[in-house]
């Protein structure tokens, strides 16, 4: 790379540094599932979908994502919408929360052995990803889920926390 590329990289680099605030508030959506397994639904689905939403709540929180309770979307999402699929009321919703990021993802569930989790960090204001991370885990668990979670925070979404920037 010559003189001017690493330049031009360099500023690229500060503007995007520059562009969310250290203290960007998030707000962490819960997280959906989408089974294209065949197996009958299972009740325990719902509410292990809200136990590893929380435990991503917390888990970024404490990398350094201010993350907002998600008392703040009551009201803001209807029951049933399909966050993954519903082409940017991610950020209305976010916007409405007074958050500067919006956490959103899927748990994908392809049999009982395999199963993957994917997560998205997207800026509200300019709709951009700000990281995209996904990780495969093995067995419809609860430990299976929450280590899938664990692991990509620490090792996928936390080098991008606004407070590291």
């Amino acid at each position: 790379m010559d003189h001017v590329g690493r330049w031009a990289a360099a500023a690229i680099i500060a503007v995007a540094m520059v562009a969310l605030p250290a203290s960007a508030r998030t707000l962490v959506l819960d997280l959906e599932l989408e089974d294209s397994s065949g197996e009958a639904p299972s009740a325990e689905h719902a509410e292990r979908l809200k136990r590893v939403s929380a435990e991503l709540r917390h888990a970024l929180d404490a990398k350094g994502y201010d993350v907002i309770g998600d008392a703040a979307t009551d009201g803001l999402v209807s029951p049933g919408a399909a966050i993954r699929s519903c082409n940017g009321c991610e950020r209305d919703i976010a916007r409405a929360a007074g958050a500067d990021l919006v956490v959103f993802g899927i748990v994908r569930k392809v049999s009982s052995l395999i199963l993957w989790i994917s997560v998205v960090v997207e800026d509200v204001g300019t709709g951009q990803a700000v990281t995209t991370a996904r990780g495969d885990i093995r067995g419809d668990t609860e430990t299976a889920w929450s280590r899938g979670v664990g692991w990509l925070v620490d090792h996928r979404l936390a080098e991008h926390a606004p407070g590291k920037r």
